[in-house]
């Protein structure tokens, strides 16, 4: 647990030196140029090195070893093709049982693309960043690691979206999608997410959603015959995360508080809106999904956008304070309770273990 509170709080405190340049200098590199790449790259090895040294921490590290092992002597695995071949080209180059290897270049590729996206997409890094941490984020990809990887991807493609190079978008949610699949769902939900919706198209979409309690079996069968590998599984289970729907529905009722002043003509904080507004259907309509988490933290991940962005647009000075702290409160409760979650047998990030001593 020190490490992870160690790691927040200094990592945290080296984001608070990066401040976004809204115009670079007309030669050479400005003094805070160089103090970001500094400042960005100290949390880069941070944050990369308490992953790549992790051994046996999170619930899935054995069954990727096993995933390595099947991969490499060509035994049926459940992972993607993409993430197969990858591996066996890694396995090739370094050795088949150089396990701590392919481990840490995923912490490589999921910790870079991360921070890449949080830097172009926040108003203020050191909150997004803050939030990122806060919010489990980064200690999750320590568990699922290919889910990570293609939600870092998923964030990536963001900016591509708001610039409108819909080519580029669509090849960095693939990219990410050829790891984990589960990143195609961004296609659809991203897209619409984008589109202005009128209030007769965000009643529909409600009615759509609560038809989940009627027709969830339907809806299931279909889900199925398109991914026939949850079939007979634990994941048919279903259920909900009753955390992600308090959090979504604080979340949506603080940005309704500020919403005339803050968002409403704001393209990339509706965008970040929408995104919350339909993971709280989500998790209130889809208990019948299988896994739905994994769906929904696409849409609930971009909650470290909109907070800052809505906190800091506030007009008023007094309210903007007490709502900057507010999230940050709200943030450090949230993490707490990850922690204390953390110990849990279906997560098992904590007790934290590296192969360094």
């Amino acid at each position: 647990m020190i490490v992870y509170i160690a790691l927040l709080l200094v990592t945290t405190t080296a984001a608070l030196l990066v401040v976004k340049q809204e115009t670079l200098p007309a030669r050479g590199m400005s003094r805070q140029m160089f103090v970001n790449r500094i400042s960005l790259c100290a949390i880069f090895l941070l944050l990369f090195a308490v992953s790549a040294a992790r051994y046996y921490v999170g619930n899935d590290y054995g069954r990727y070893e096993e995933h390595f092992y099947n991969i490499w002597y060509g035994y049926v695995v459940p992972t993607e093709r993409g993430f197969n071949v990858l591996v066996k080209c890694l396995q090739t180059l370094f050795g088949k049982d150089n396990y701590l290897f392919l481990f840490a270049f995923f912490a490589f590729i999921t910790v870079f693309v991360s921070l890449k996206a949080l830097y172009t997409l926040s108003s203020s890094f050191v909150f997004s960043f803050y939030l990122f941490m806060a919010f489990g984020y980064y200690y999750q990809s320590l568990n699922t690691v290919r889910y990570y990887v293609a939600i870092a991807f998923a964030l990536c493609a963001i900016p591509y979206l708001f610039r409108k190079s819909y080519a580029k978008f669509v090849l960095m949610v693939l990219l990410g999608a050829l790891i984990h699949k589960s990143a195609l769902i961004v296609l659809p939900v991203y897209l619409l997410a984008d589109c202005r919706w009128r209030i007769w198209q965000a009643a529909l979409l409600a009615v759509f959603a609560a038809s989940g309690f009627v027709f969830g079996d339907v809806y299931l069968k279909v889900i199925l015959y398109l991914y026939p590998t949850y079939r007979n599984t634990m994941y048919l289970e279903g259920g909900t995360s009753y955390i992600n729907i308090a959090r979504c529905l604080l979340v949506l009722l603080f940005c309704l508080s500020v919403y005339r002043d803050t968002i409403k003509e704001d393209r990339q904080l509706l965008f970040y809106f929408r995104l919350n507004a339909a993971a709280l259907l989500l998790y209130l309509c889809g208990s019948f999904l299988p896994e739905v988490s994994r769906i929904g933290t696409y849409m609930t991940v971009t909650q470290v956008f909109l907070l800052p962005g809505v906190a800091l647009k506030i007009p008023d000075k007094q309210k903007r304070r007490i709502a900057v702290i507010g999230v940050a409160a709200f943030g450090a409760v949230y993490f707490a309770a990850f922690l204390y979650k953390a110990y849990g047998e279906l997560v098992k990030l904590l007790p934290y273990h590296t192969w360094l001593f």
